[in-house]
């Protein structure tokens, strides 16, 4: 599926302009509800993360006294809703798992790789983001990335987890791969992919404000 990365983009820069205090839980809302639409998969994934960031660094474009703050408040959503999309995989693997028969050993071991380079994917956009920009949003993403990688991330630490599961699970199912064809293969990415923005979309409207939700 092909996300509305302009909607995006304006959405996250609309959270930027508005309440200072609330950037990261709108950032994180917007990233959850656009990866949550249509099917959750490393392609999608790429999508969202790119056009966040796009959209962050287009908001603070005008340097001001909060702007490092509203970037960094930002890029700390991002991170959120990562992890959450990450959990969701998690959850959705295991359960695919489960469903002997249905999935194979080829087609969940290709969304845990996935899964396994998230963290260094969202690294890898900041990097590349800081790359594309210059003055106080240049120097804001170099620091963000770098203590990502020195430090961690909500995403890497949930990723870790989800991989020390999953690998039994995985090990487990009772198909091999040699049991899969291509088309079948992309059957099975399209389904664990809906089966996980599935999840995804439950966890995010459990992160949902009170009073927000429907």
């Amino acid at each position: 599926m092909t996300h509305d990365t302009d909607k995006i983009e304006q959405n996250v820069q609309a959270a930027i302009a508005a309440d200072a205090a609330a950037i990261t839980e709108r950032v994180r809302q917007i990233t959850l509800k656009a990866l949550s639409d249509g099917e959750l998969d490393g392609a999608a994934l790429k999508q969202v993360m790119d056009a966040v960031v796009k959209g962050a660094r287009q908001g603070v474009s005008r340097p001001d006294e909060t702007s490092t703050a509203k970037l960094k408040d930002a890029m700390k959503g991002l991170d959120e809703a990562l992890a959450a999309a990450a959990t969701a995989t998690h959850l959705a693997v295991q359960e695919a798992a489960k469903r002997t028969g249905e999935f194979s050993r080829e087609s969940l071991k290709k969304r845990v790789d996935e899964l396994a380079s998230l963290e260094s994917q969202f690294i890898a956009t900041l990097t590349e983001a800081a790359k594309q920009s210059s003055g106080h949003v240049q120097a804001t993403l170099r620091d963000i990335a770098s203590h990502a990688q020195s430090s961690g991330t909500a995403v890497g630490g949930q990723v870790k987890t989800a991989l020390e599961e999953l690998a039994h699970a995985v090990a487990d199912t009772a198909r091999g791969q040699v049991d899969a064809g291509a088309q079948t293969l992309r059957k099975e990415a399209s389904l664990l992919a809906g089966l996980a923005a599935g999840v995804l979309r439950g966890i995010a409207d459990r992160l949902q404000p009170p009073d927000r939700r429907n």
